[in-house]
C-alpha cells in the first residue's frame, strides 16, 4: 500500500470545467444536495450489499446446467429415453417458478419477497408436475389422495428399489420418482440462493448435493459419470465469474475463461478418484434385497410332462445360430429334488457379468423368442444372456448368479421378447488343467436321514462315480470321463419313469440303466459331487426344428437336463450326459446337446498325455484371466494431476484476488476507506504504466505522474483527487457516500484509460506476479 501522503491539509477545490463535480467540493442547498444524492445513488453501481438484478438472472444460467449435470449422473441408473423426460421437467419448472415469483424479470429494483410462499407453491407445483407425468394412471393426472399416498410410498421406497435392482433400472414411475424429487428439490434450492443471495458460489452447492444421490445409488450401474464433475467444476467457475462482481473486460475474460477451462479439465481428470467413482463403496452390500422364491414346483419335475405331450408347441426362437436355450437352473439338492436357491432381482433388462469369470472367447448371439405355451415363471435364453428387451410392465427380473430370466409369474401366451447372449467358446488348453472353482455348497449331498441314520446312497454313487473315472487325472477329465461312461452304458427312454431322488437315481444306476435327460443329468451332478466337481443340473430345451429360414420351433420333445461343473476363473461348462435318441439308420448318434465345438474340445483332451501327478490346488490351473499384478495409476499420473491442481489453483488465486480486493475496498461501509481504496487502485493501475513500485510516493506525485502519462480529462482530475486523499488520510475529513462513489467513478476511468494504454500481455504478466496476490 502507498505511504500516507505528507502533504498538509490543503484548502477545498472549486469544481473545475470540464471534469466531474466533486461532492465535496462546496456543499449546495439542502434541497439540492438531496436531489443530488440521489442522481448521484441513481448512477452507481450495486452496492456490496446488492448484487445486480442482471446478474442475478445470468447466475441462473450456470445454475441451471448444474442441476442438468447433476441429473446427468442419473444414467448409469435409468436409461436416457426414460430419465430425458424428467430431467427437462424437473430442471426447468422450479427455475422459471422461482424466477417468476422474484419479480426480477419485470421490475428493476423489485421487493423481495418471504421464501415461505414460493416454497409451499414449488411442493403444490411438484405434487401436481408428478401426479400429471409419472403417476397419472394412478390419479387421472390429479392429486387425489389415492395418488399423494402413492408418490409417497414410492419416494420413501425408491432408494431401497433402486439397491435391490440389476442396474439399469426399469423407467417405472414408483424409481423414477426418485430423480424427480432430487433434481425439482436442488433446481429450487439453486435457484432461490441465486435469487435471493450475494454470496458468489452458495448456489452451486445443491447441485453438487444432488450429485451425491446418482453417485452413491449407481455405483453398478453402465456408463461414466466421469464428464459430471468437468460439468459442474467449469459451471461453477462461471457462476463465480458472473457473481463475483467482475468487470467484462479483456483482461477478465483472458483469467476467467481459461480458468474455467482448466477447472473442467482438472474435473475430469480427477473426476473417475474421487469417492464413489474409482471403486468405491457399494450401497448395495449392505441391502437386503426383496427375495422372490422361485416357484415351488421344480422344472425338473415337469421334463417327464414335457416329454409324454412332445408335439405341444412350447415357443419359437428367431436366430442366426440356434443353440440349446436355458430355462432353470438348480443347485441345490436334498435328497428328494433339485431347486434354485437363486435370488431372483428386478431389473431393467441389463443382465451383470458373472463376476471373476472369464471363459475366454466369445460369440454374441441375438434371440427372439415367442411363447406358445410355458408353464411356470422361467423365460428361455441361450447362456449367457447380458441384456433382455421386453415389453413394459413385464416385471422381469433375473437371478445374478446363474442368469436366468423371470417373470415373478406365469408367462402369457403371445409374449415376445430379445435376448441378447454372450456364448462362451471354451480353449482346450485352459479346460484340460483347470481347478474346479471352491464354493462347499456346491458340493453339499445330504448324507444322514432324519433319524440321523447315514444314508448308504452316497456310498454307491461314491463307488461308481470312481469307476467311471477310473484313470482320470484333472477335474475336466473326470466330468468329460463321467460323461462319456453314462453315455456308453445307459440308454435314453422317454417313456422312463420319472423321479430323481436317492432312490430313483439309484434304481436308475444298477437296475433299469434306462431313463430321460432328467435322470441322467442328476445323475451326474450327485456323482460329481462326490467327486468333489462343484455342480449343478440345467432344465432347458434343444434347437427344435426349422419352420423358416431363421426361425425354430421348440416343442416338448425338445426339452432337456444337463448338468455343469464349475471351473476356477472360467465359469461353469456344461456337460451332455445323455444319450442321443435311438435310430435304425443312425446306429451311432451324438451326445444329446453336445455341441460340434465341444465335441472336438472333449476329443483333443482325451487324446492329449496326461500328467503323472494332478494338480487339484490351482497350482497349475491355467486359469489366468487377464489379471494385471500390482494395481493403481503409475505415479507420473499422480504427479501431473498434483502440478495442474498447482498451476490451476494459482491461476484461480491470480484471477480471484484482484476482484476480491477491489470489490472489498470499493464496497467498505465507511466512505473515508471507500476513498483510499480508490486511490490504492489507483496507484496500482499507474504502476503497470511505469511508476516505480515504492510506498515513499506522495499523493501529489502519484497525481503528476497520472496527470502527465494519461493526459485529457481523466490525468486533470488526479490532483483534486489526491487533495481529498491528503484531507481524509491526515485531516481527518468524513466525507460523504456521494464523495465515495465519485472516487470509484474517476477510478473506473483511470483503469479504463491503463486498460487501453497497457498492452495485454504485460497486464497479464503482473497479474501473475507471486507479489500481486499478496497484496492487501
Amino acid at each position: 500500500m502507498t505511504a500516507p501522503p505528507r502533504a498538509a491539509r490543503p484548502a477545498p477545490l472549486p469544481p473545475q470545467a470540464g471534469g466531474p463535480n466533486w461532492e465535496w467540493a462546496a456543499p449546495p442547498p439542502s434541497s439540492h444536495r438531496d436531489h443530488a444524492a440521489e442522481r448521484a445513488q441513481a448512477q452507481a453501481p450495486a452496492p456490496a450489499t446488492e448484487l445486480s438484478r442482471a446478474r442475478r438472472l445470468w447466475s441462473l444460467v450456470p445454475v441451471t446446467g448444474m442441476t442438468g449435470a447433476s441429473g446427468y449422473g442419473f444414467h448409469r441408473i435409468f436409461q436416457l429415453h426414460d430419465l430425458l423426460p424428467v430431467l427437462l421437467v424437473a430442471v426447468l419448472t422450479p427455475v422459471a417458478l422461482s424466477t417468476l415469483l422474484s419479480g426480477l424479470p419485470f421490475a428493476r429494483r423489485p421487493r423481495p419477497t418471504a421464501l415461505w410462499p414460493s416454497a409451499l407453491l414449488t411442493c403444490a407445483l411438484w405434487l401436481v408436475t408428478v401426479d400429471a407425468t409419472l403417476f397419472r394412471r394412478t390419479g387421472g393426472g390429479l392429486p387425489t389422495p389415492p395418488a399423494l399416498h402413492a408418490v409417497w410410498a414410492a419416494l420413501l421406497d425408491a432408494p431401497h428399489a433402486v439397491l435391490s435392482t440389476i442396474l439399469p433400472a426399469p423407467g417405472d414411475a414408483d424409481l423414477l420418482v426418485l430423480p424427480h424429487a432430487v433434481l425439482w428439490s436442488a433446481a429450487f434450492a439453486s435457484a432461490e440462493l441465486a435469487l435471493r443471495t450475494r454470496t458468489a458460489l452458495l448456489p452451486a452447492v445443491p447441485p453438487v448435493l444432488a450429485f451425491g444421490v446418482p453417485l452413491l445409488l449407481g455405483v453398478d450401474g453402465t456408463g461414466s459419470d466421469t464428464p459430471v464433475p468437468a460439468a459442474l467444476a467449469a459451471l461453477a467457475a462461471v457462476l463465480l465469474l458472473i457473481r463475483s462482481g467482475a468487470r467484462s473486460s479483456v483482461r477478465g475474460l483472458t483469467l476467467g475463461l481459461p480458468t474455467v477451462v482448466a477447472l473442467a479439465l482438472v474435473g475430469g481428470l480427477l473426476g473417475p478418484h474421487l469417492p464413489g467413482m474409482g471403486s468405491p463403496y457399494n450401497p448395495r452390500d449392505a441391502v437386503t434385497p426383496t427375495i422372490v422364491h422361485p416357484e415351488s414346483t421344480s422344472p425338473l419335475d415337469q421334463v417327464a410332462a414335457w416329454m409324454r405331450n412332445g408335439d405341444e408347441k412350447v415357443f419359437t426362437v428367431r436366430t442366426r445360430s440356434p443353440q440349446n436355450y436355458r430355462l432353470a437352473v438348480l443347485d441345490t439338492y436334498n435328497g428328494t429334488t433339485w431347486s434354485s436357491g437363486g435370488r431372483l432381482t428386478r431389473t431393467g433388462g441389463r443382465v451383470p457379468a458373472e463376476k471373476g469369470i472369464d471363459p475366454g472367447r466369445t460369440k454374441r448371439l441375438t434371440q427372439r423368442f415367442t411363447v406358445q405355451r410355458l408353464p411356470g415363471i422361467w423365460l428361455p435364453a441361450a447362456d449367457r444372456p447380458a441384456l433382455v428387451t421386453a415389453p413394459a410392465h413385464t416385471g422381469m427380473s433375473v437371478d445374478p448368479d446363474s442368469a436366468v430370466l423371470s417373470t415373478g409369474r406365469d408367462i402369457p401366451s403371445g409374449l415376445g421378447y430379445t435376448v441378447t447372449s454372450v456364448l462362451p467358446r471354451y480353449d482346450a488348453d485352459r479346460l484340460q488343467y483347470a481347478a474346479t472353482a471352491d464354493d462347499p455348497k456346491l458340493l453339499s449331498l445330504p448324507r444322514t436321514d432324519v433319524a440321523g441314520q447315514r444314508i448308504s446312497s452316497v456310498d454307491s454313487f461314491a463307488k461308481v462315480a470312481a469307476k467311471a473315472t477310473a484313470g482320470s487325472t484333472y477335474p475336466y477329465q473326470q466330468a468329460t470321463q463321467l460323461a462319456d461312461w453314462l453315455r456308453r452304458n445307459y440308454a435314453f427312454d422317454p417313456t422312463a419313469l420319472p423321479g430323481h431322488t436317492y432312490r430313483g437315481l439309484e434304481f436308475f444306476l444298477t437296475d433299469s440303466r434306462r431313463g430321460t435327460s432328467e435322470q441322467f443329468a442328476a445323475a451326474f451332478a450327485v456323482m460329481a459331487r462326490t467327486l468333489g466337481l462343484p455342480s449343478r443340473v440345467v432344465v432347458g430345451f434343444r434347437p427344435g426344428a426349422r419352420i423358416s429360414a431363421d426361425t425354430w420351433q421348440i416343442t416338448g420333445k425338445d426339452v432337456l437336463a444337463w448338468p455343469e461343473v464349475e471351473f476356477r476363473g472360467i465359469g461353469w461348462v456344461p456337460f451332455y450326459p445323455t444319450p442321443g435318441e435311438a435310430s435304425k439308420n443312425r446306429p451311432s448318434v451324438a451326445p444329446a446337446g453336445e455341441p460340434k465345438d465341444r465335441k472336438a474340445i472333449d476329443k483333443k483332451i482325451d487324446a492329449a498325455p496326461r500328467p503323472a501327478a494332478p494338480s487339484r490346488t490351482g497350482d497349475h490351473d491355467g486359469t489366468a484371466v487377464g489379471t494385471t499384478s500390482g494395481g493403481g495409476l503409475p505415479p507420473w499420473f499422480y504427479v501431473l494431476v498434483a502440478g495442474l491442481v498447482l498451476v490451476t489453483a494459482y491461476l484461480s488465486a491470480a484471477a480471484w484476488a484482484p476482484r476480491r480486493r477491489r470489490a472489498r475496498r470499493r464496497n467498505h461501509p465507511d466512505p473515508a476507506h471507500r476513498v483510499l481504496g480508490a486511490w490504492q487502485q489507483i496507484v496500482e493501475r499507474l504502476t503497470e504504466m511505469g511508476l516505480p513500485a515504492t510506498g515513499a510516493h506522495t499523493a501529489e506525485e502519484v497525481a503528476a505522474f497520472g496527470k502527465d502519462r494519461l493526459g485529457g480529462a481523466v490525468g486533470s482530475h488526479l490532483p483534486a483527487l489526491a487533495m481529498l486523499v491528503n484531507e481524509v488520510g491526515y485531516g481527518g475529513r468524513n466525507p460523504d457516500a456521494a464523495s465515495a462513489d465519485a472516487a470509484w467513478r474517476h477510478c473506473d476511468r483511470v483503469e479504463e484509460a491503463v486498460l487501453h494504454a497497457v498492452p495485454r500481455r504485460e497486464r497479464l504478466r503482473r497479474a501473475l506476479r507471486p507479489g500481486a496476490l499478496l497484496r492487501r
